[in-house]
Parts: structure tokens; C-alpha cells; sequence
């Protein structure tokens, strides 16, 4: 016959796997879950990366909107270009958000600083969910009473000259 206390010990060893098991399974699932971050909050952290962290930029953005660029090329042809204009985004208000599916728009009214002193102006964003995650596929920049432009003209489907999408994200000169 088997000790009681023996078969309790034994028993009581199956505790700690299945804790641990437990404690790694359940925090796991609750980070898979809050890993989807909504369209607002991309458009945050791309308001704090644009214009400081080239590289990061270029990965936030589609291929479109990188004018059919490679994120390499992006980052040496635009990257020198928003340091010397000295571009920082100062923060912005939300005006609107809308998700449906793998798209989203996001508006908000922002106040941009460069060389040629601080803007106020309504930065529309629209993104694309790619992998699961969300990109900037086309900003459209207007000024502070939402009307008139101050970015890149209407978005070109095609440069006849070199068969490449147009860049559309470079801040207002």
C-alpha cells in the first residue's frame, strides 16, 4: 500500500507546469488581443515618427505612397530633404475617425513647424491594413479652415516620366 502523503507529494508536483503553462498562455492571449492598434493610435505614433525617424517612416507608409519608391530609396531621397526644412509635427487634435475593414480615415487638426515658421492645417489620413498592421497610404494636407490645399496636388496615378506613383507625403514648403 502507498503512503497518503507520498501520492499527496507526488500529486502536488503537476502544480507548478501547469501554472507556469498559465501564466505564460494568459498573458500571451491578452497581448495578442491589445496588439491591434486602432487607426488613430498609427496615426499617433506617425505623427511622432515622421520627420525624426526616417527609416521607421518609411516602413509606416505603402509602397503607393512612397511614390513606388523602395523604404531605401524613400529614406535617401526625403529624409535629408524634412531635416533641412527642419519639419516637426507639434501635435494634433482629433476631428474625426472612421475604420471599416482594412481601411480607415483619420482627420485631425494639427500645428506643424518648419523653416518657414508653425502651420495649423487638417491632416487627412488614409491607411491601409496590411498584414494586420496599419499604413499610411495617402495624406491630403489642407489649411486651417479646411478648404484650400496645402499639400500635393490631387494624387497622380502614374509620372509619365519614369512609370513611378507620386510621392504624395511631403509637408507643405
Amino acid at each position: 500500500m502507498t503512503h497518503p502523503i507520498r501520492v499527496l507529494a507526488y500529486r502536488k508536483y503537476w502544480i507548478a507546469p501547469v501554472f507556469i503553462s498559465l501564466l505564460i498562455a494568459v498573458p500571451a492571449g491578452v497581448l495578442a488581443k491589445n496588439n491591434t492598434v486602432s487607426a488613430y493610435d498609427f496615426v499617433q505614433k506617425w505623427t511622432k515618427t515622421y520627420g525624426i525617424n526616417h527609416e521607421r517612416a518609411a516602413e509606416m507608409m505603402t509602397t503607393q505612397h512612397r511614390g513606388g519608391m523602395s523604404k531605401s530609396e524613400w529614406v535617401s531621397t526625403y529624409g535629408s530633404y524634412l531635416e533641412y526644412l527642419k519639419y516637426k509635427h507639434l501635435g494634433g487634435q482629433l476631428i474625426s475617425t472612421q475604420e471599416e475593414g482594412h481601411k480607415a480615415r483619420v482627420i485631425l487638426k494639427s500645428s506643424v513647424d518648419s523653416i518657414q515658421g508653425p502651420v495649423v492645417q487638417h491632416e487627412i489620413y488614409d491607411l491601409l491594413k496590411v498584414d494586420g498592421e496599419w499604413l499610411i497610404d495617402f495624406i491630403d494636407i489642407r489649411d486651417e479652415n479646411f478648404g484650400t490645399s496645402i499639400g500635393p496636388g490631387p494624387r497622380k496615378k502614374h509620372d509619365s516620366k519614369n512609370n513611378k506613383t507620386s510621392p504624395e507625403h511631403m509637408p507643405s514648403q
